[in-house]
């Protein structure tokens, strides 16, 4: 019986300014390791210091909703320096969730 290889896919994080309606800045940013939430500000600092911005404060909300919901967007007052755009968002580009939701979570109410 042959075994067939299955190449290891690293997680992608597909991070992005947003000015109004347009993307003014965007980075791919592939995880050399499996996705590890305690590690997200590090994640966060090395995408911030390639498109060289500000790095944010990140709160559990955060956290939360880019484990849960693949995405996590970021405003200007969560910057201590101030910012030349509207929105700074982080996105799982892999296609498959982080970790799966809670079993009491309810998605209609």
């Amino acid at each position: 019986m042959e075994k067939q290889l299955k190449a290891k896919v690293y997680p992608r994080i597909w991070a992005k300014t947003t000015k109004g309606d347009k993307i003014t800045r965007s980075y791919m940013h592939t995880l050399g390791e499996a996705f590890d939430e305690d590690k997200l500000f590090e994640y966060v600092c090395e995408i911030t210091h390639a498109m060289d911005i500000p790095t944010p404060i990140i709160l559990k909300s955060h956290t939360y909703n880019f484990v849960h919901f693949n995405i996590a967007k970021f405003l200007p007052r969560e910057f201590v320096d101030e910012v030349d755009f509207d929105f700074f968002t982080i996105e799982n580009s892999t296609g498959t969730a982080m970790k799966p939701l809670p079993k009491y979570y309810n998605e209609n109410g």
